[in-house]
């Protein structure tokens, strides 16, 4: 569950992640506490939950995240058992998602889920999805999601195996980064997922041995890479994204779009609608190689 404070203060961020198209942004203290706001008021009201707390959402506010069974509700820096290593933002505009990765290696994530791309069902699922929960077509809080590590385990069992070839090469990684969260030791927030990328109405997740991408969302414009073309996909595992020879280093998701990256930051595979001749999918490709060299990713 999550809440937040009604005031501000000035704060250092040491990454922040800013949504193309939706308007809304999210930040991280040094500290791992995450900040929200929408930076284009224009396309971003925080009316479907992208923002991850209520409040003004033209200033930037602490998320308050918690495991469910802390009951203290105080909005503190020593309180917030939940500390944040990653954020990701996407979506179209007055309809933004947003996910967070903690140090524990948790996905958390808030917004609209209308095409269900917050991933809240069983890969059982499958085509058919889930019911949402009284029937809110959104969630305004930032929500753990526990289906997609299992999902991530099955496939592969050495995952968050952090004496192994996983845990010790994400946190040399991550360590090496300038933009990174200063949280040492206790840092093993990529022990099962990479990376995170967040589409127009659909989510991508890279698996930490770098072969397995998982997608959930729309999938009617073959953006999920599945073998079939769902409407709405629970958590699944891509055959057109994933790669058996562990070579993806980073994803990327635009709109309709999916799409993988190598340590060199060249496309591996894509899936959708990807043509660099689309607007804004250049500038997205670009913006996705910055992020996956400033976050410790092309190694």
């Amino acid at each position: 569950m999550t809440t937040n404070s009604e005031s501000s203060t000035k704060v250092e961020f040491a990454n922040t992640s800013k949504a193309q198209e939706a308007g809304h942004t999210i930040a991280i203290t040094k500290n791992g506490i995450p900040y929200s706001h929408c930076h284009n008021n224009k396309i971003c009201d925080n009316e479907l939950g992208e923002l991850g707390r209520i409040g003004n959402p033209s200033i930037p506010l602490p998320i308050r995240i918690v495991h469910a069974n802390n009951t203290n509700t105080k909005n503190t820096d020593d309180n917030n058992d939940v500390r944040i290593a990653h954020a990701y933002t996407g979506g179209f505009p007055s309809s933004g998602h947003s996910a967070v990765l903690d140090t524990y290696g948790n996905l958390w994530l808030s917004g609209c889920d209308r095409w269900q791309q917050l991933g809240m069902g069983s890969s059982n699922g499958g085509s058919s999805g889930y019911t949402w929960k009284g029937g809110r077509l959104w969630q305004d809080q930032f929500q753990k999601n526990e289906h997609v590590v299992d999902l991530l385990r099955r496939l592969d069992p050495m995952l968050g195996n952090t004496n192994g070839r996983d845990g010790k090469s994400l946190l040399v990684a991550q360590s090496s980064s300038s933009s990174s969260v200063e949280l040492g030791a206790v840092d093993s927030s990529r022990r099962w997922i990479r990376d995170v990328a967040l589409g127009g109405d659909h989510t991508v997740l890279l698996s930490s041995n770098k072969k397995d991408v998982i997608v959930f969302g729309k999938g009617g414009e073959k953006q999920l890479g599945l073998s079939s073309k769902p409407w709405v996909s629970s958590p699944a595992k891509s055959k057109v994204l994933s790669s058996a020879s562990g070579n993806i280093s980073a994803v990327c998701a635009f709109r309709n779009c999916s799409m993988t990256l190598d340590a060199d930051g060249h496309v591996i595979s894509k899936a959708g609608k990807c043509s660099l001749e689309l607007k804004g999918m250049k500038k997205a490709l670009d913006l996705c190689r910055k992020r996956a060299k400033e976050t410790g990713l092309n190694s």
